[in-house]
């Protein structure tokens, strides 16, 4: 009984200490900052930017973001990606957790080889729980809403080869000119299509890597 009252005054610690730094921490700083941070864990010539960052309930916006050349192949963009760290979710994952909820976003061009390149598509709203680690970036419960719509979570590396340590993604493409070129992006992604024709994003870890 002792343990749980301590375990439970702490966690009442934990959260009034959230609270506190979500009134007075200098958010648009901290947006700054991580964004430089970001930036840097980048594997060339991928790179971020954005027009601004501001304040918002718990965290930060930013404001038309771009995230270029990732993995080499495509440019990302949103129009605002609004992050709110998670103190408590971050001390139960021992690891920097943080809830991010973005609009108006989409991918570019897509280059698959230096002479096949497959037309952007918009992947609208949606909203993910991210979280770092030493593997890489796991994104929890991913959503988004456009002609690319998508759910599930993976595990992105951005500097490894590949890129995608794990994901289990369920995709609805509701553009028939990309349906028609997913075939040809199976050779960038771990890309599978069943018997009705819908398709997933999946790979698996395995005790020796991934496969």
């Amino acid at each position: 009984m002792k343990a749980i009252k301590f375990f439970l005054k702490g966690l009442l610690f934990v959260i009034g200490v959230g609270v506190a730094a979500g009134i007075f921490m200098p958010w648009k700083q901290v947006g700054e900052g991580v964004l430089l941070l970001a930036g840097g864990r980048l594997k060339a010539p991928a790179s971020i930017v954005y027009s601004s960052v501001g304040s918002a309930p718990g965290g930060f916006v930013v404001e038309d973001l771009d995230v270029r050349s990732l993995m080499g192949r495509v440019d990302v963009s949103f129009r605002t990606a609004t992050i709110a760290p998670d103190i408590v979710a971050s001390l139960m994952n021992m690891a920097p957790t943080c809830r991010i909820a973005f609009t108006g976003s989409a991918l570019g061009e897509i280059a698959v080889t230096p002479r096949k390149k497959i037309p952007g598509i918009t992947l609208g709203n949606g909203r993910a729980v991210v979280s770092f680690n030493r593997q890489g970036v796991l994104l929890e419960n991913l959503r988004t809403d456009g002609d690319l719509s998508t759910s599930g979570s993976l595990l992105v590396a951005p500097s490894a080869d590949p890129p995608i340590r794990w994901a289990d993604v369920a995709i609805d493409v509701r553009s028939e000119s990309f349906e028609k070129e997913m075939p040809s992006l199976q050779m960038l992604l771990p890309l599978q299509q069943d018997a009705s024709g819908r398709w997933f994003l999946r790979r698996t870890l395995t005790q020796g890597g991934t496969s």
